[in-house]
């Protein structure tokens, strides 16, 4: 190999810039690290970077080990792990080679890990492209996977700290390597008679074949791409059997690479039962499956040698379309596994995944919002593609537009595969860049560039097959003479090229540092020093198999969206987390939030040997949708949040929607604990309001027909007046529009005591004062015996006072909290008292715990 090539000024040039890039790619996505501050875990990005936190100080502490269990999480059962061990042993390594010990110097050295992994995606497509097309290509698509906004530049920021840059880095990388493969095999084509053909072919499979399983070690998610080498390999058999080879090449590269792949996987192991998403049989299974098929393909090639082009590309679909059907009658189960993959992958029916905002479908504007000018280069160099694809059968170029448009149907399937399709956009905007600019030298009588699969295509005369001519350069007219729509195409893409590389700087630089939500750092720090010890080690590994809670351990009930930090900062065991492990079912957290039964929310806990409750004014108020959906997909939110119709007063034909809220909502326990602290609450003014059923206007939400404010006796009474009555295309209801003003009587809950309430109030002065997040205690409660109401007044940390009432039901109140002390960070500054007859009651703190009667 010639290295004097490497050295020549030009090349040293483009090396110079793709370091320059990259370096930029590095400074403009860690740009909060140079703000001065010491309070580095305020940069860290909520839920998923805080488990990888979790996951680096433990692999620290077992080096090198990696668990593949967490009993710190998804109480009382343990969460198996479905994320792979590279990411975290990488973040775990770097922290002891630089000596990073305590949280701070960990989170300093690792938040650092995403940043790198995407500026060395510059020299990655670069040379990727500069393959596929040329260096003016490669450096236009280094620079833009640079600057491109949206998932992946919000992923690979300062402060997120999750796997998700290095998915698209190995994935990529892989690529690299494949596409390395194709050219080589392009120009030197594997002849299984000649061994000495298939030594670098089978080097370049192996390469393939350790890309891919270090991408693979990082996320189960690397199938992907195995799923576009398999959408690909038939396409570059009928390539390469329309020029007159048989397909060796693709049978030795994608066989060694897949083997490799095998062998790799069971380096990682089995660590799971179930879909493809973890680490399963499945996996080996399926690269099997693509060894077989190009065993097959490879056959039907050489078997059908002397026959037309055609007859072998009829033999692949009708083999396809039969294997299909054969898989599906024959092995039934196989197939609905990889069917039910599949759908996983590319979409579902499942209502829950709407609730998820990574899962949900891509919409034209999220794809604009996104990417912006860059999706008009990314058709641009489809269409580029498509025209080299026409004029020279490059397998290169296959590849890459086949693993353009599968990566951009999985991100319209699912949004969180927009950070995948950032490499796709930035590839092809380059190529189309690249095409463009080839132009320039065309006018000048100069001989156009010749790309790597131009110099494949001339050395490597066809042996069969209808000629593709490459003669006339890349704009497809003669030398010299270019036409007045070059011109304007040149302008075109380079106009488009400029707005985008504008317009994403501009979002990029705009992006503000990560912020921890200040709010659930400080309750769950302040968990973390006043709540009992579960007595599960934080750091230690443990062995599913082997693995049993002690006695002491219990569960925190929140929303799946808070359980990593509970974990982290907290270091205490969240019953559902962002896994979606427990979060359905009868002892999931939706049932419990959802329920308006206390008895039934009591069960709950006692199933899951929960003691803690933590809720916040985000669950409570624009992600109670997602809770109703996950407890009841069929009604969803509509029982509890309804949109009505009001008629407009300009113009009686038109409406405005509104929504307001029933009484389903305000006696949920996420409301009952959240809005009203567990007391029992009267409600004040309510909206009466007489509407005509959907069903009678043929309209989607009922339309008001008449109501408006009032107190709520008047407005009972109203409601009572018209059931009396037979008003079939009519109704009346009780709403309101406020999340603390309830429309019907909210009752006191007997077994839940607030004991911590963050700083932050989300409600103005002239409103009841709502903190952000509050933890609550549940207990058994003392049982006091009497009529009426109970009366306790309370002050929480944070100032706030309110009294705590309860009502007598069948002669007894059970009250949840002692007197004249505190309970966690809440001061009880007096005594129990009957507003029937002026009765004081003292309850110590045992009495609470043991359930004792006063």
């Amino acid at each position: 190999m010639e290295y004097s090539r490497y050295l020549k000024p030009f090349t040293l040039i483009l090396g110079a810039i793709v370091l320059l890039i990259t370096f930029f790619s590095f400074i403009i996505r860690t740009l909060p690290a140079y703000s001065g501050t010491t309070d580095v875990l305020m940069f860290v990005g909520m839920d998923d970077p805080t488990y990888q936190l979790r996951r680096i100080e433990q692999i620290i502490a077992n080096y090198p080990n990696v668990a593949w269990f967490d009993p710190m999480t998804y109480f009382p059962i343990g969460q198996p792990m479905h994320w792979g061990p590279l990411f975290p042993f990488l973040g775990a390594t770097i922290c002891l080679i630089t000596g990073a010990a305590t949280r701070t110097e960990i989170i300093s050295v690792s938040l650092f890990l995403p940043c790198v992994m995407a500026a060395l995606m510059v020299p990655v497509i670069y040379l990727l492209v500069s393959r596929v097309a040329d260096w003016k290509a490669g450096l236009a698509a280094a620079f833009f996977i640079a600057i491109v906004p949206g998932q992946f530049f919000f992923r690979s920021f300062y402060g997120y700290l999750d796997h998700h840059a290095g998915e698209v880095f190995f994935s990529t990388l892989f690529c690299l390597c494949y596409l390395t493969a194709l050219v080589y095999s392009r120009k030197h084509p594997v002849d299984l008679k000649d061994k000495e053909t298939w030594k670098i072919p089978i080097f370049l499979g192996i390469l393939c074949g350790i890309t891919y399983v270090l991408g693979l070690a990082l996320m189960p998610t690397m199938l992907l791409f195995a799923l576009i080498v398999g959408i690909f390999t038939p396409v570059w058999f009928i390539i390469q059997r329309y020029i007159g080879h048989l397909g060796a090449s693709a049978l030795v590269i994608n066989s060694v690479t897949f083997l490799v792949a095998i062998i790799g996987f069971f380096f990682i192991g089995v660590h799971s039962e179930g879909g493809l998403n973890y680490y399963t049989i499945g996996h080996p299974i399926a690269y099997t499956l693509l060894i077989l098929a190009n065993v097959l393909l490879f056959g039907f090639s050489y078997q059908l040698r002397d026959k037309p082009y055609w007859y072998y590309v009829g033999a692949i679909i009708g083999v396809t379309i039969l294997g299909i059907i054969a898989l599906a009658v024959i092995l039934p189960d196989l197939f609905a596994y990889m069917m039910a993959n599949a759908n996983a992958f590319f979409g579902s029916d499942d209502i829950h995944w709407k609730t998820i905002q990574e899962a949900r479908p891509w919409s034209f504007d999220d794809a604009w919002r996104t990417f912006q000018y860059s999706l008009l280069l990314f058709g641009a160099g489809a269409a580029v593609l498509l025209y080299r694809i026409r004029k020279e059968l490059c397998p290169s170029h296959a590849f890459t537009l086949i693993w353009a448009v599968v990566i951009f149907y999985a991100t319209c399937q699912h949004i969180r595969y927009e950070y995948y399709l950032a490499v796709p956009v930035a590839i092809l905007a380059g190529i189309a860049v690249g095409f463009a600019l080839d132009i320039i030298r065309l006018p000048f009588g100069q001989k156009p560039e010749i790309s790597p699969m131009d110099e494949d295509h001339q050395s490597g005369k066809k042996k069969a097959g209808k000629s593709h001519d490459v003669s006339r350069g890349r704009s497809g007219h003669p030398a010299g003479s270019v036409k007045a729509g070059s011109y304007l195409f040149l302008a075109i893409i380079l106009i488009l090229a400029l707005l985008f590389s504008y317009q994403a700087l501009g979002r990029d630089l705009m992006m503000g540092a990560y912020n921890l939500n200040p709010d659930w750092r400080e309750a769950t720090e302040w968990m973390n020093k006043n709540t009992p010890d579960p007595g599960v080690d934080y750091f230690a590994m443990y062995d599913e198999k082997n693995f049993t809670y002690p006695d002491s351990a219990y569960g925190v009930m929140s929303w799946w969206d808070y359980g990593h930090m509970i974990t982290f900062l907290g270091k205490r065991m969240p019953n559902a987390n962002p896994f979606q492990y427990g979060v359905n079912g009868p002892n999931g957290s939706a049932r419990f939030f959802m329920t308006k039964n206390e008895s039934e929310a009591d069960q709950i806990l006692a199933n899951l040997k929960t003691k803690y409750v933590i809720t916040d004014y985000e669950m409570d108020t624009g992600k109670f949708w997602a809770m109703s959906t996950w407890d009841d997909p069929e009604v969803g939110v509509y029982p509890y949040q309804r949109t009505f119709i009001f008629p407009s007063p300009d113009d009686p034909k038109s409406g405005v929607n509104y929504p307001l809220l029933t009484n389903e909502y305000y006696q949920t326990m996420i409301s009952r604990l959240h809005n009203f602290d567990g007391t029992y609450t009267e409600p004040g003014n309510v909206y009466f309001l007489r509407y005509m059923k959907p069903s009678a206007t043929g309209l989607n939400a009922p339309v008001v027909v008449d109501g408006g404010q009032t107190n709520y006796s008047a407005g009972k009474a109203l409601v009572n007046s018209f059931n009396a009555q037979e008003n079939p295309q009519y109704d009346v209801i009780l709403a309101n529009f406020g999340y603390t003003d309830p429309v019907e009587p909210v009752p006191a809950l007997s077994h839940y005591r607030l004991i911590f309430e963050s700083s932050t109030r989300t409600t103005p002065a002239d409103m009841h004062d709502l903190r952000y997040v509050k933890i609550f205690e549940h207990v058994k409660g003392a049982q006091i015996p009497g009529e009426g109401m109970l009366e306790l007044p309370v002050k929480t940390n944070t100032g706030r006072e309110f009294i705590y009432r309860t009502q007598s039901i069948n002669g007894t109140f059970t009250v949840p909290y002692p007197t004249e002390t505190t309970v966690g960070a809440v001061t009880i500054p007096g005594k129990y008292r009957n507003t029937k007859n002026g009765a004081e009651y003292q309850v110590t703190e045992k009495q609470v715990i043991e359930g004792q009667s006063i």
